[in-house]
């Protein structure tokens, strides 16, 4: 099989990320790269809250234009031999942080350029843009502003030159200065002399060029990028199609180049067909909530049954195929996150026990509740079914309810369940954690925990990265054991399905258009 797979926890030692095989074959490299050509590229559905950085959290938007239209400071490292999330440098060359932790110094590139398109027309890149991107993104908004919630400035010394000034130690923050939400904006639309919503000018290795709703985005090879002899393509389409029949069949006959499933029997179909690479990542978190305002959830010992109940191991293996067992944090993306065995011994498989905490809980016949289920693939349903299998067998009695995405975010952020499932696209620690604190949109489970609380000020207070992964240790078995009200316990795989001509097409955990500069395809 040629395959490229980020091999994590429950495969090998925790924290290990691999990359096998040469421009984009396991096979071996097919020569050196060539420039031109377009590449079709699925597009998973069509954006319906606008293309403004400041306004939206759409992930299909962040996919479209994060890292191809607009660049960042910094980055996370893709490519051969990477491993975990290693930040290199974008927009900024190098970057200083004073030893106190309140002072980052970012030492921008002389060479951007934004794209040559009115009103910018190809002007300087400057520290005065990114001074405008984060005075706006901390007044503008409030769907990730808490992410540079401890900077207090933001000083542009020089046109080369930018420093963050924070009011205390934020340990986070070059993770989430790399993170895709974090483009750097002209000032040009900051001050609305273009409209974000839906014009894109950046300086990234790829143009917007045209929208035709519901059916594609089309972006096109920028001249001017930064980095010479970058990008390859020419062109980008991205076709919008969201049926894994369509897909499918679109990959069969070579009108599109690469596609993407996390349903590992269609991975495997191509697989066997040949003429395709594999390419396998971790994906996010399956994530279940346990609501304490609705009876008899609010009960911790009926929370602990419902979760040692349920086989999850059981569930990975029949469900996804290919799984990581999990407590809160990611193995892909965290060295705090607990290993296999460690999430095995805080929660057992134990069907007995659960019974027994039901009976002390004065429930020794279950009792009837919902399940919300958020239906992004079909793997979500039969997850729901699988847990409505194994609590029968403790006696509780468990109906479904599915939903659409939209539907679901909307009920889980009301808190209009009783337990809910869903699937929740979080990559860095912190921002794990930052679902939980209390004054969060996203803290479906009402989690108000002051030594949860304590724990966080605490690691994101600490610059140390192995002493800030014990103290994850500590909230995460804090989460499973004492709070049982949010645990996120499988994590699922996905997998990009690209045509043999495809190269250089490397895997990352999160949203990193910039790694498309590096594709190009051949002649095959």
């Amino acid at each position: 099989m040629k395959r490229r797979t980020l091999l994590v926890a429950a495969l090998a030692a925790p924290f290990s990320l691999s990359a096998c095989g040469g421009g984009g074959r396991t096979s071996g490299p097919v020569g050196d790269p060539r420039p031109g050509g377009t590449l079709v590229m699925q597009c998973p559905g069509e954006i319906t809250r606008g293309l403004n950085p400041l306004e939206t959290s759409d992930p299909t938007a962040m996919g479209l234009i994060s890292g191809t239209v607009y660049s960042k400071l910094v980055e996370f490292k893709t490519g051969p031999g990477t491993r975990g999330l290693e930040i290199v440098p974008d927009l900024a060359e190098s970057w200083e942080i004073s030893s106190d932790g309140l002072t980052y110094t970012f030492y921008l590139r002389g060479d951007v350029r934004w794209h040559n398109i009115p009103p910018l027309n190809g002007r300087p890149f400057v520290a005065d843009d990114v001074v405008a991107t984060f005075e706006a993104l901390r007044k503008a908004t409030t769907v990730h502003q808490w992410m540079i919630e401890a900077v207090t400035s933001i000083v542009a010394r020089d046109d080369r030159t930018v420093v963050f000034t924070l009011s205390r130690p934020y340990s986070p923050l070059l993770d989430y200065l790399a993170y895709h939400f974090n483009m750097i904006l002209p000032r040009e639309g900051v001050e609305g002399r273009f409209d974000l919503a839906t014009q894109a000018i950046g300086t990234g290795p790829f143009i917007l060029e045209r929208h035709t709703p519901d059916v594609e985005w089309a972006f096109r090879r920028n001249p001017d990028y930064f980095i010479p002899g970058r990008p390859y393509l020419d062109e980008i389409r991205r076709p919008i199609l969201t049926d894994t029949a369509a897909i499918t069949a679109a990959l069969r006959s070579g009108r599109l180049d690469i596609g993407t499933t996390s349903d590992v029997n269609v991975a495997e179909q191509f697989e066997s067909r040949g003429g395709f690479t594999i390419i396998e990542a971790p994906g996010a978190p399956i994530s279940i909530y346990l609501n304490p305002a609705v009876e008899p959830f609010d009960d911790l010992r009926v929370r602990q049954a419902v979760v040692q109940a349920i086989d999850w191991v059981g569930m990975g293996e029949n469900i996804r195929g290919h799984f990581n067992l999990t407590s809160m944090l990611r193995p892909d993306t965290s060295p705090g996150a607990l290993t296999r065995e460690e999430v095995l011994k805080i929660r057992p498989f134990n069907p007995a026990g659960a019974k027994a905490l039901l009976a002390q809980a004065g429930l020794p016949t279950g009792f009837a509740t919902k399940l919300l289920v958020q239906r992004v693939d079909d793997e979500d349903v039969r997850e729901a079914q699988w847990m409505q299998a194994d609590l029968a067998e403790i006696g509780v009695r468990m109906d479904i309810e599915i939903v659409d995405p939209g539907t679901g975010i909307d009920r889980r952020r009301n808190h209009d369940f009783a337990m809910a499932k869903a699937l929740r696209g979080v990559h860095l620690p912190d921002q794990v954690w930052r679902d939980f604190e209390p004054d969060s949109i996203e803290n479906y489970a009402q989690i108000n925990d002051p030594v949860l609380g304590e724990l966080l000020d605490r690691s994101r207070a600490e610059l140390d990265e192995q002493a800030r992964a014990e103290i994850y240790r500590q909230m995460q078995t804090r989460m499973e054991v004492d709070i049982c009200q949010a645990i996120y316990p499988i994590q699922k795989f996905d997998y990009a399905i690209a045509g043999d001509r495809v190269q250089n097409l490397w895997p990352s955990p999160i949203y990193q258009g910039k790694r498309l500069a590096d594709v190009w395809l051949s002649e095959a």
